[in-house]
């Protein structure tokens, strides 16, 4: 059955996505799958934050990743009364609240995550383990945090090394910077001339990419670039569910709502998407 995992605790949309305050909410609505950002900090612990700059979401300015805890707290978000919040206030809250599911910490590699950084995280949420996943785009990490806490939920997205080419410019310095033969941005020699089907190309990109972390992990994919695939002849989530993980297709709200009952019709497990309730009741699944 596919479930929901609601997006940067974006419960109510007054409230700033992947807020403290939106955290609590949606803890206190009870909802059991919660994604928001992490973002390292100079002090150990971590910022609930997507942006790494401070001034394109509050009035002061500074990389978030030089920060500290004391500082951060009291930072508020432009224009709003909210403060935004670290990963201590959020395992504070986990302790306070039962959840049938998992808080979902994505890991944003603004910040090289080192041996010490992934320790601190590993440390921080050894008190709430059970209800919480750790994602990231940075499969080195996954495979460190899974050898620092093998009972740790983990999840991976391979939007580094596989992505759709988007409309937007792409952010400066975040690979793949190079559109292959097949018409997606992908950085590695199997996409440098057509040698095959593009269900064939599929295949073996998620063949490799396969190597790269754990087994038993959840992966966060784009649905469009799923939907791609299976269009192509892959079903790329029936892939990874044979070979024993769990997949998400991300960001699906309403606007798509076509897209996230074909992602559910091809046995996807979990759908993130920023209107829960709505999703839902479109799916005819449980909303919790």
């Amino acid at each position: 059955m596919t479930r929901m995992i609601l997006h940067a605790a974006n419960l109510n949309h007054l409230i700033p996505p992947g807020s403290l305050a939106g955290l609590e909410l949606s803890l206190k609505a009870g909802i059991n799958r919660i994604e928001v950002d992490v973002i390292p900090m100079k002090d150990g612990d971590f910022a609930l934050l997507h942006d790494p700059k401070l001034e394109n979401l509050s009035e002061v300015s500074g990389q978030v990743t030089e920060q500290n805890a004391v500082f951060i707290q009291q930072v508020k978000y432009k224009g709003l009364t909210h403060n935004i919040g670290t990963l201590s206030q959020a395992v504070a809250l986990l302790q306070e609240y039962t959840i049938d599911g998992f808080l979902q910490l994505d890991l944003k590699p603004y910040a090289p995550l080192t041996q010490t950084s992934l320790r601190n995280l590993v440390n921080w949420v050894k008190p709430v383990q059970h209800s919480v996943m750790v994602s990231s785009v940075a499969d080195w990490a996954v495979r460190v945090l899974h050898k620092m806490a093998p009972d740790l939920l983990l999840g991976f997205d391979p939007l580094l090394y596989l992505d759709l080419v988007q409309k937007e410019p792409r952010e400066e310095g975040i690979p793949p910077f190079r559109v292959g033969a097949f018409g997606y941005l992908d950085d590695h020699p199997l996409a440098v001339q057509c040698w095959g089907k593009s269900s064939e190309y599929f295949e073996a990109r998620a063949e490799t990419l396969l190597q790269q972390v754990p087994a038993g992990i959840t992966w966060f994919i784009n649905a469009q670039l799923l939907d791609e695939a299976i269009d192509a002849g892959f079903n790329w989530i029936k892939y990874l569910q044979e070979n024993g993980n769990t997949v998400d297709a991300w960001t699906l709200d309403m606007d798509r709502a076509d897209l996230a009952s074909r992602m559910a019709e091809s046995g996807v497990d979990f759908i993130t998407t920023n209107q829960l309730f709505e999703m839902a009741a479109h799916l005819k699944i449980q909303s919790d």
